[in-house]
């Protein structure tokens, strides 16, 4: 029996009559075993289940630290303890993007609304940065008991004294000029720090001298990013959104200090359809032994998934009104052996897991539109048509449409 490539990603080409396929809340998987059924399956992505609710537009930013979880919502600090609770920990600016969040062992470094606080963990005293010692930073980083603090808008970062965020010595002020852009986003990788400009890359590292970070020789890479929360540390390595002087909207891994590309054409079509791309937000997730570079678009009000383990592109989405809207998530961490995301739309903090099938007790509709049939224009002939569907473990009868 002919079998139909039913199962995969999303690529939608230029043209439909080329490709089409399309897949929403679902992640394909290859069959390790010797003799599967099939060689590709698909799966239900996880859905989400409210575990705390904070007060807040939104949720910036959720942190692992050891065994303690905390989240910026709207204005507030706060610490999500492991039943579900929550404690008001101090209150922040809100400018509606992400937090920078970052620590030590024994303080919680946070950028929000280009100011930058510290909270000390053994004591949980939140201390603000008087913005005459830092003032309008986009992104922090925690490399080698040193903080550092990335000026929005300009080629500076700063360093903190050693293990101490509360302290930024006037000498310690860094001006990247291998390349004209100013610094869009900068993450740290094995000890290393990867600073982005908008067409170009560099990376740095602490070289012991007076100066603490200098630039790796040969490091320089000829592709940047204009989105500052596209940067993510995933499988080892980097990924972000980005591009270079002749061209943007291509998602790439770091293999070494060369850029991968890992997107393809239809998700650059897509991409570049975006009216604004420069707002996009990344976090990384592993489970079932996947690892997800999930890609938020607020402006566009699409999430895009990429799957190391296939290869692959598929979409995730909410069902609202009967339509399809962002997947209510925008950033992650796993904690008390849980996956915690935080809601763009509200203070929600939800587990994300396989066994919640719905999204917060709305549907959870899933889409696949397999790829074209086609032999050479020659003529096919189908008596009937099979599918193989493991039912059981949802409503019944299952909601197929």
């Amino acid at each position: 029996m002919a079998r139909i490539g039913l199962a995969g990603g999303t690529y939608q080409s230029q043209s439909p009559n080329a490709s089409a396929d399309f897949t929403m809340n679902f992640y394909p998987e290859f069959m390790e075993s010797e003799n599967p059924k099939s060689r590709i399956v698909l799966y239900p992505t996880p859905g989400l289940s409210l575990f705390t609710a904070l007060t807040g537009a939104s949720v910036r930013g959720i942190i692992k630290i050891n065994a303690r979880c905390f989240a910026v919502a709207g204005t507030t600090l706060y610490e999500i303890k492991g039943d579900g609770t929550n404690v008001t920990l101090g209150t922040v600016v809100n400018d509606g993007l992400p937090a920078s969040m970052v620590a030590s062992t024994i303080e919680l470094l946070i950028a929000s609304g280009g100011t930058v606080y510290v909270l000390t963990l053994a004591t949980n005293v939140l201390t603000t940065i008087p913005s005459g010692t830092l003032t309008n930073v986009s992104v922090v980083v925690y490399i080698d008991g040193f903080f550092l603090a990335l000026n929005k808008g300009t080629q500076i970062f700063r360093i903190s004294a050693p293990l101490d965020g509360t302290s930024w010595p006037g000498g310690q002020v860094i001006q990247v000029s291998v390349f004209p852009d100013n610094v869009v986003s900068m993450i740290d990788d094995h000890r290393e720090l990867w600073l982005f400009g908008v067409t170009q890359s560099v990376v740095y590292s602490n070289t012991g001298s007076a100066a603490i970070f200098d630039v790796i020789n040969g490091s320089v890479l000829q592709t940047g990013s204009g989105a500052v929360f596209s940067v993510a540390n995933l499988d080892n390595t980097i990924f972000w959104l980005g591009g270079d002087e002749k061209g943007p909207a291509m998602v790439w891994r770091a293999a070494g200090y060369t850029p991968q590309r890992v997107s393809n054409h239809a998700i650059e079509l897509a991409i570049e359809s975006y009216t604004t791309t420069s707002d996009a937000i990344a976090y990384p997730y592993v489970a079932q032994g996947h690892a997800f570079y999930v890609l938020y678009f607020p402006t566009a009000d699409k999430t895009w998934v990429y799957d190391v383990a296939t290869d692959m592109w598929a979409e995730r989405g909410f069902l609202k009104a009967g339509q399809f809207e962002a997947h209510h998530s925008r950033c992650h961490t796993h904690v008390f052996n849980k996956h915690l995301v935080g809601d763009w739309d509200s203070g929600n903090v939800y587990e994300m897991s396989i066994d919640h099938l719905d999204d917060n007790g709305s549907p959870l509709r899933r889409v696949r539109r397999a790829p074209h049939l086609s032999e050479e224009n020659k003529w096919a002939f189908h008596s009937f048509l099979q599918v193989d569907v493991e039912t059981g473990l949802g409503p019944t009868p299952p909601l197929l449409d």
